[in-house]
């Protein structure tokens, strides 16, 4: 009976000191991203000098006029136009295009100067002719996607990043260095909802609401319903599941336009939302495209759970470093999808590198054997989650010692 009771007690304090390490963890990870946050802003800075050849062969000097805008003069000192910058959200974050505008506002040239765009869809955007597409355009012209200019299946945000920037330079140089009133050709933008945004608020919806208010015998078949639909709409038609790239572009300060990207809004918003008012995370439960992939081929193969808790230790805290350091190099880069190792895009858009589709086809062979291995043991999402709980609790705490003080303290009755 002794060596019970003192075998419990001896459980209650690892456990204690389990909490604590985690929680000293917990802040010096906090420290870290701030640092590389504060090491990555002060990198931020884009030298345009090396493009200036390009842009402007028949320039002779070019002088500064501005933040990141160069007036270009010929070899008899005449202005014959100017070189600035402009930026606008793409997938991964700010895409910077340095532009060349001649004195009739008509664009020369353009290039890429900074983007944070999945390499292989960037390049094939660059291959793709846009910037060709993009010369000759005026402050006046209209520069409208799929419309005025072709895009790009599979990268319509790094080709709409591209077009809005030089649309946008165009406008600024008439205005600020020609003194045009360009009133009339302003783009008029409303906000998009559309059917993929609807389908995700949906999903949500009835992820949330109905799983929990559904009788016990009907909530497998909902489940597997809500999945599959999770899997076809959020991962095959429009392609876009929760990522690192989300979460980075979150933490940033990256947010895309809302006009385009109304859906990115509603996916990461809905996410918080949902677990701010029922503590859940149904969105990797029941809608993540990538889980419900595993759970079928588990089903499949007979998968179970990993049941040595050694293993399952060293695999969460590997992830949770793995993950730390995708972050920790993206803040530093200021590139969210710069450190990104997610498989989603290789499977969905049936597109990637060699080594990609390796990697997607060994979780995929692990998933008949262990269910959702990738969930479990390798996705970045829990990481985020199980930290934005603790950052919820330690938020929760004060709050909820000043409405105790401020609780009526009522007197108790004693008794002889």
């Amino acid at each position: 009976m002794e060596s019970t009771r003192r075998s419990k007690q001896q459980i209650k304090r690892d456990r204690v000191k389990k909490k604590k390490r985690e929680e000293r963890l917990a802040w010096v990870t906090l420290l870290l991203l701030v640092a590389c946050a504060i090491v990555g802003f002060n990198r931020a800075t884009t030298d345009l000098t090396p493009y200036f050849s390009k842009l402007f062969p028949g320039a002779s000097r070019f002088e500064g006029d501005g933040y990141e805008t160069y007036l270009a003069f010929d070899s008899e000192e005449r202005l014959i136009g100017c070189v600035t910058t402009s930026a606008y959200n793409g997938f991964g974050g700010p895409l910077k295009v340095a532009v060349a505008i001649d004195t009739m506002g008509a664009v020369l040239g353009i290039e890429v100067v900074e983007h944070r765009e999945t390499p292989s869809w960037f390049d094939r955007v660059q291959q793709s002719g846009l910037a060709e597409t993009l010369v000759g355009k005026t402050y006046k012209d209209p520069i409208t996607l799929y419309e005025d200019v072709d895009g790009v299946t599979g990268a319509t945000y790094t080709v709409r990043a591209i077009v809005t920037s030089v649309k946008e330079a165009t406008l600024d140089i008439a205005e600020s260095k020609f003194n045009i009133d360009i009133t009339p050709y302003l783009p008029q933008e409303r906000i998009k909802f559309g059917i993929p945004e609807i389908s995700l608020v949906l999903l949500l919806l009835v992820a949330t609401i109905g799983t929990a208010k559904v009788p016990a015998r009907h909530k497998n078949t909902l489940k597997w319903t809500i999945m599959v639909l999770g899997m076809i709409f959020v991962g095959f038609v429009y392609n876009h599941p929760l990522t690192l790239v989300d979460i980075n572009k979150l933490i940033m300060g990256y947010w895309p336009d809302v006009y385009h990207q109304l859906y990115w809004y509603l996916l990461i918003f809905g996410i918080i939302l949902i677990f701010l008012t029922t503590g859940r995370n149904t969105y990797c439960r029941y809608i993540c495209p990538f889980g419900v992939v595993q759970e079928c081929v588990g089903v499949v193969g007979g998968a179970k759970g990993l049941h040595s808790k050694t293993y399952h230790n060293l695999f969460d805290w590997t992830r949770r470093v793995v993950v730390l350091l995708a972050i920790m190099i993206a803040l530093v880069y200021r590139n969210p999808g710069l450190s990104s190792y997610e498989v989603y895009g290789t499977l969905f858009n049936l597109l990637g590198t060699n080594r990609e589709v390796l990697f997607l086809g060994v979780v995929l062979l692990f998933s008949l054997f262990i269910k959702r291995p990738w969930c479990n043991y390798l996705c970045p999402i829990p990481v985020i989650e199980h930290y934005a709980r603790f950052i919820y609790k330690k938020i929760q705490q004060p709050i909820t010692m000043m409405r105790r003080k401020r609780e009526p303290q009522y007197p108790t009755l004693e008794t002889k």
